[in-house]
């Protein structure tokens, strides 16, 4: 199963003739699913002396095809098979995350034209999936160094090239998921103050109506209390003066906003 995935176990006991049980992930692409939890493939090693046998839950699996038209020339032992199909894995980990930083980036121009909740949703599931790869390839890291460690298992491969290029691609991708990480939770940063914003905006634009229509309401309450002695009360005019007097006063509150740089951004 992809969760148990990777992990390294050496055994020494006479019975099984010092056997190594290794397992590490690799991520298959696809278009069907954008989850890449789902598109894990874990590939099973067990090296006995020198026989090797691979195992791969998945029937679809192309790895080992992939391995032999890459590297069928240079392989040249059981322990260099192992090295290159964990060297192959590691590619696709940063073919995969190149895709990942393609959704951020894309993430990123929508932040500045939109705060959707689809666009929240996506946001989610990227860091989702950059968790997954994140979790996989530090546990993968382990493992593979494990591997390394063993002197016997490198005396035997005996390709120090090869054991470089797994050492660089495994730092590679440690600094590939970090970045990636940054620049998601800049986004997911981006789109908080944003929606900070547009809330202050709001919230400024509806207290500047609320200013605006009380200073009006002010002077309509004042003018329509039963009491005597109001200006234009015996006028035919009077409602329409009224009018024209919240009107105005409205109109003055919104000048005085505006002079004090209310409704400035």
């Amino acid at each position: 199963m992809p969760h148990i995935a990777p992990r390294i176990e050496i055994f020494h006991k006479e019975e099984i003739n010092h056997t190594l049980f290794f397992v590490f992930s690799n991520v298959f692409d696809t278009s069907e699913d954008s989850q890449v939890e789902k598109r894990f493939e874990p590939h099973t090693f067990i090296l006995k002396q020198e026989k090797l046998f691979w195992f791969m839950n998945d029937k679809s699996s192309t790895l080992d095809q992939e391995l032999l038209e890459e590297k069928g020339i240079k392989i040249n032992s059981v322990q260099s098979i192992l090295l290159n199909a964990v060297l192959l894995s590691y590619r696709r980990f940063t073919e995969e995350l190149e895709k990942q930083k393609e959704v951020i980036d894309e993430l990123n121009k929508q932040a500045i034209r939109s705060t959707s909740r689809q666009i929240l949703i996506e946001v989610s599931d990227t860091e989702r999936n950059l968790v997954m790869l994140q979790h996989t390839i530090e546990t993968q890291e382990e493992a593979v160094t494990k591997l390394l460690d063993h002197e016997e298992f490198i005396e035997k491969l005996n390709n120090p090239h090869l054991v470089h290029d797994v050492k660089w691609y495994n730092r590679q991708v440690k600094k590939l998921i970090n970045v990636y990480r940054d620049l998601l939770d800049s986004v997911s940063s981006l789109f908080s103050d944003i929606m900070s914003n547009n809330l202050n905006k709001l919230m400024k634009f509806l207290s500047s109506l609320s200013l605006i229509i009380a200073s009006s309401s002010l002077i309509g309450d004042l003018w329509g209390m039963n009491t005597g002695g109001l200006p234009f009360e015996q006028s035919e005019y009077g409602t329409l003066i009224m009018i024209g007097v919240t009107l105005l006063a409205g109109i003055m509150m919104y000048l005085f906003l505006k002079n004090k740089e209310y409704f400035d951004d």
